[in-house]
């Protein structure tokens, strides 16, 4: 089994103002013994030969992804080419790319921020490879109950992972995959469900500080998801 988040943020992503690099990501990784990691930026691939080196060193396999706003709704894609993603300007043209060597995951789907899917995850579902299960929960809060609900109802994989805008986010939720540790074959595995989630509610202190420590509360929403 492969131990694998696919929803990560650095400070190489201009949406945000984070403060950990990619290589201090994978730094971490290593400590938490990780194998298998995706860096998704907003609206664009940060996948540079460098990076992939560095990670092959600490013995982790990166896979080139991608948190792309498309209608305003945030999508998780993975293994997608440039101009792929020059071809998605609408939720629609993801029957475009859908295809055996790429994934297509709905992310964060039912939080209460403007780019979660939400309704429209049902109107699309046939589109999406995997429903993804977020870390920002708590027990009496957990919107991720409704994602869970729609996997089962349109039989889609369901696949934990951390959302990282901070390091000690990292780790909290992820993945667990039975696959050989390459590209394709993780994608593979991943839409036949191979796939075993990993998590446990955040303490109500690590909720309110990821909620409120060093954001801006007008644009919360924005830095969380």
């Amino acid at each position: 089994m492969l131990k694998v988040d696919l929803h990560l943020h650095t400070k190489e992503d201009n949406y945000d103002n984070l403060d950990y690099s990619a290589k201090e990501l994978i730094d971490r990784a290593v400590e938490l013994k990780f194998d298998v990691l995706a860096i998704t930026l907003h609206n664009e691939i940060f996948f540079s030969k460098d990076l992939i080196s560095y990670a092959e060193q600490k013995g982790i396999l990166l896979i080139p992804g991608v948190e792309l706003s498309i209608e305003k709704k945030h999508v998780l894609l993975y293994n997608v080419s440039e101009d792929e993603l020059k071809e998605l300007k609408k939720l629609d043209d993801l029957e475009k790319i859908k295809n055996e060597k790429n994934l297509i995951i709905a992310a964060h789907p039912y939080y209460f921020g403007s780019s979660c899917l939400g309704k429209k995850l049902d109107k699309y579902f046939r589109f999406f490879d995997a429903i993804e299960y977020a870390h920002f929960y708590y027990k009496f809060f957990n919107p991720n109950k409704k994602a869970i609900i729609t996997s089962r109802k349109f039989h889609k994989t369901l696949v934990g992972n951390s959302d990282s805008h901070n390091l000690y986010q990292f780790g909290s939720t992820y993945s667990l995959v039975d696959s050989k540790k390459d590209i394709g074959s993780i994608i593979a595995a991943i839409k036949k469900g191979n796939v075993e989630v990993v998590s446990a509610p955040l303490s109500l202190k690590l909720f309110l500080k990821i909620l409120f420590f060093n954001l801006n509360p007008k644009k919360i929403f924005r830095k969380l998801f």
